[in-house]
């Protein structure tokens, strides 16, 4: 075929990348490690999150899964080889087979994909990647998907023509991997192992090991669990002589270790390693490797240039690895203590020199790149996997002579499903969660769900804001890496809920719009729009705005996202993906011995007998307390503020609290910084609200229920309690001091828990009915007012080489409910954001400057250790914009919408009107 032009070299971009392993053995996660090392290389700032097949499977699963393998190979390795042959001989088992444990494996691999929300899958077990081709037919996972074959011969369970890329190792494999599954997309790659595993000076190496440099050195290495007939090859390996030293690495086989410890053999001759930490600095002092089963440790001799004999081979995979390796020229076979001995003999007799695999046609970077820039599945029945700008490199398995139509169609056992379903018209998609539909269900002509943020962006570094052209080019390169933004709600039936298809290809200039305003217009009226306007459902729920035209060359951008694709939280989130400069994660600590890769996503370990009984109990009293407390919290007191209005007219008001006096004030009154900005929202809510002030106000407030396990970037993880607010006239102490115990109270109930289980039951049912009850439950007869704090901080970075001096967060409100206070710990400063119904204006005004109003008064409660000191119970007279008791600050509209100290300015000097305080440095961080 004609290779496509390269396309031009990109900036790297973070991503998240999922590794699908296993622990059976020792090859599959370190294969896993390799892959992992080369992604930070090529990514730098990516996450890697870890999943082990067989513990997501079930209790147990892993357990019996290694203890059959270790019979089966140890004790039955005829019935092993049986198994093995019959994957090749009878083409209806092996789909059979695969269609079974694929099912079993996809559906538990399920919640964990969509939880870690990656934009690349690698897999480097074949149960995973089986799970991973069902999850690609039945629900569209639509990421790019690859299997890494860490055996030298693939077998029918390796290889999925449902994946983006079959990656074998060397070119010899090819025409196996296109036997084992016809129609596969199949790549050759270097070893995959880590970048330690070079060649290097074998005297050196010995002497870092201890070994006697000036013997040969022949490394026993038969993988973690030491299988095979090792003793018997070290036996005749001891009886050379001495001019070799016999390493026999025992990885978890410890009584192996114990006997070959009792051998009675000259000292020195023999050494007993058990788990290695070292492997590489061993392969280089080594002068051979006898081995027996052709996986992760033949491989890294491979890569270290260590000569391999395959002893004995293990039956079915070992000895198919040493047929072909042998083929290849890459190792030679004993099957006798004889020729094993004759053949180091002739080797030693030789001058040392390396084993080298020729690098033609092999993926750079392990064939990272070609899976990432590939283009998904196809969208037509066949469901052809397209190879990418890497195609000159790949390779796609014809249709073996004979195949008829109805066999095909049995491959994989999911083809006849694909079908049915292009028949039909409909594309595999991935079922909404409950919680996520949700949001969809309840969204209103009137009450868009939208949340998102508005940045206040400075000039470059060249002096000139940042134009509409640079930020497309700068989110044409993100999108790739972030699956969020390429989402899209598509129809699933009458009575099933909406599913997500990933989009291969979103166009950015269709998802950004800009305005250019006139001389002395900020911009607030078009972002007033901007959040006014219902997204549209026919691409990927997001939009963008720029405002240009400010002065001192600034610019400010919304974003918004629909509350379906994701939190507060998530959102949050994947505007930091947009940033220019990536945090690179903290380095995960591993195991020594043996060594286990770090677990990012798997199932939370449990206790075991009575202590998992009572902590059963403890939740389920937990849920049922909840239950009781969500049965009788009654209506909301009646307001002024749930009016029904037939308008979606928005208004966004903002304002900055110095962090520095938060997290004073916050300490004074022994609460955290979310207790206090609950008890400011309480307050101005009080001071904003009109004529007559309701004692409380009901608020619901989002709550993280298990921020480790929670996906960061993509859907609605938190959780919500309700609060009553007290309105009541009291000092500012007195008000945090309640609103801490009620916040204290709701979480101990166990309403997250009891409405988490409620948005999950109501998920069972049929769409409608969903649908229905999600209408009826969020609307004011449960809340009067929306107020989320976010638990991140929100770093002040760079966007499209443009500083990030400000970040205002924006939440969703609900029907006929009208006001939303988001705040969000940024830099230095607490950003509130204020949505609401434009009719009530004048009432975000008011709550903007009570905000500032009760933080002053606190402090001076704090400063002079005398509670209410500062007075209380002070309502804001500026309905219309007049002035409030605010340090002398008028409540304006203009003046209640800008809060940032413009660029070039020193906070503590007036900016409109306002004056910050100035924050000093090592402010505690807050989150």
């Amino acid at each position: 075929m004609t290779a496509p032009v390269a396309p031009e070299p990109a900036e790297p971009v973070a991503r998240r990348v999922l590794i699908v392993s296993a622990d059976i053995g020792g090859g599959h996660d370190a294969t896993g490690r390799a892959l992992e090392e080369r992604i930070r290389a090529i990514w730098p700032g990516s996450r890697v999150g870890w999943v082990d097949t067989l513990d997501v499977m079930g209790p147990g699963v892993g357990r019996g899964f290694r203890r059959t393998y270790v019979t089966n190979v140890g004790v039955t390795p005829w019935l092993y080889e049986f198994f093995w042959a019959s994957l090749w001989r009878h083409h209806w088992f092996a789909a059979t087979a695969k269609w079974f444990t694929g099912s079993w494996a996809g559906r538990r691999l399920a919640p964990v994909v969509e939880a870690f929300d990656p934009d690349l899958i690698v897999s480097t077990y074949p149960l995973g990647s089986a799970g991973l081709a069902w999850l690609r037919r039945r629900r569209g996972l639509g990421v790019p998907v690859g299997a890494w074959i860490s055996d030298f011969a693939p077998h029918p369970f390796w290889v999925y023509p449902n994946l983006d890329l079959n990656v074998v190792v060397h070119p010899a494999a090819m025409p196996v991997a296109a036997a084992a599954a016809t129609g596969a997309t199949l790549g050759v790659c270097a070893p995959p192992v880590l970048d330690s595993f070079r060649p290097g000076d074998r005297v050196e190496a010995a002497r870092r090991c201890d070994l006697d440099p000036e013997r040969a050195a022949v490394l026993v290495a038969c993988g973690s669990y030491g299988f095979g007939a090792v003793e018997e090859a070290i036996q005749a390996l001891v009886g050379v002589g001495d001019p070799i030293q016999v390493v026999a690495v025992c990885g978890r086989n410890e009584r192996l270790a114990a006997r070959l410890e009792a051998l009675d053999v000259p000292p020195g001759r023999l050494v007993v390693r058990r788990w290695v930490d070292d492997m590489p600095t061993l392969l280089q002092a080594a002068r051979l490797l006898v081995t027996n089963a052709g996986g992760a440790t033949a491989l890294e001799a491979l890569a270290t240039g260590t000569p391999i004999v395959m002893y004995r081979p293990i039956a079915a995979h070992g000895a198919a690895n040493a047929a072909l390796m042998a083929a290849a020229g890459l190792a030679e076979t004993a099957h006798t203590p004889q020729t094993l001995v004759a053949g180091v003999r002739t080797r030693l007799r030789l001058p040392a020199r390396p084993v080298e695999v020729p690098p033609d046609g092999q993926l750079p970077d392990l064939g990272l790149s070609a899976l990432a820039g590939s283009r998904g599945p196809a969208d037509g029945p066949g469901g052809r996997l397209v190879p990418s700008a890497a195609e000159e490199y790949l390779a796609v398995a014809p249709p073996a002579a004979g195949d008829t139509a109805a066999r095909a169609g049995l491959d994989d056992g999911g083809a006849r499903g694909r079908d049915r379903r292009a028949a039909r018209g409909r594309r595999a998609s991935w079922p909404l969660r409950a919680q996520d539909a949700f949001f969809l269900y309840v969204q209103t002509p009137t009450e868009p769900q939208q949340i998102g943020t508005v940045l206040e962006l400075g000039p470059r570094a060249e002096g000139v804001p940042v134009t509409r052209a640079q930020l497309t080019a700068m989110m044409a390169r993100r999108l790739p890496g972030i699956t969020t933004l390429r989402r899209r709600p598509v129809d699933r039936g009458p009575w099933r809920r909406p599913g997500w298809v990933i989009e291969r290809y979103v166009d950015p200039a269709a998802h950004l719009d800009e305005v250019h305003v006139p001389p002395g217009d900020d911009g607030t009226a078009a972002i007033d729009r901007f959040w006014s306007e219902p997204l549209p459902h026919d691409r990927p729920l997001w939009r963008l705005l720029l405002i240009s035209g400010l002065p001192g060359d600034r610019t400010r951008l919304a974003v918004k996202l629909h509350h379906c694709l994701g939190d507060g939280v998530s959102v949050i989130a994947v505007v930091r993906r947009l940033l220019d400069t990536v945090e690179t994660p903290a380095a995960r600590t591993r195991r020594k011995a043996p060594p286990s890769p770090p677990r990012a996503v798997t199932p939370e370990e449990r206790p075991a007998g009575l202590a998992h009984a009572r902590d059963t109990a403890h939740r389920l009293g937990r849920v049922a307390r909840g239950l009781v407390r969500l049965a009788t919290l009654g209506s909301t007191p009646r307001t002024p503020l749930n009016q029904r209005i037939d308008t979606s007219r928005r208004q966004l008001v903002s304002v900055s609290l110095p962090a520095a006096d938060v997290l004073r004030a916050a300490r004074a009154c022994r609460a955290h910084p979310s207790e206090l900005m609950l008890a400011l929202a309480a307050g101005a809510l009080r001071s904003a609200h009109p004529d007559p002030v309701p004692p409380l106000l009901r608020v619901i407030f989002a709550v993280s229920r298990d921020a480790r396990r929670r996906a960061p970037t993509q859907g609605n993880w938190t959780g919500a309690v309700s609060l009553d607010l007290p309105l009541r006239p009291m000092p500012p102490q007195d008000r945090v001091a309640e609103v801490r115990r009620t916040l204290r109270d709701a979480l101990g109930s166990g309403e997250v828990e009891a409405a988490g289980l409620v948005m999950r039951a109501l998920g069972t049912l049929p769409a409608p009915a969903h649908a229905a009850l999600a209408r009826r439950f969020y609307t004011s007869r449960r809340l009067n007012v929306v107020v989320s704090y976010m638990p991140t901080s929100f770093p002040m970075r760079v966007l499209a080489d443009a500083p990030v001096l400000a970040a205002a967060p924006v939440v969703a409100l609900a029907e006929d409910v009208h006001i939303g206070i988001a705040v969000l710990r940024s830099g230095a400063s607490f950003e509130i954001g204020v949505i609401l119904n434009a009719a009530f204006a004048d009432v975000g005004n008011a709550i903007v400057a009570a905000l500032r109003t009760g933080l002053a008064e606190l402090l001076v409660d704090t400063d002079t250790g005398v509670p209410g000191a500062a007075g209380h119970d002070v309502r804001a007279p500026g309905r219309t914009g007049d002035a409030a008791a605010n340090d002398g600050v008028p409540v304006g509209a203009d003046q209640g919408r800008r809060e940032t100290p413009l660029v070039g300015e020193t906070p503590g000097t007036a900016t409109n009107g306002r004056t910050d305080r100035a924050v000093p440095p090592g402010v505690p961080r807050c989150v």
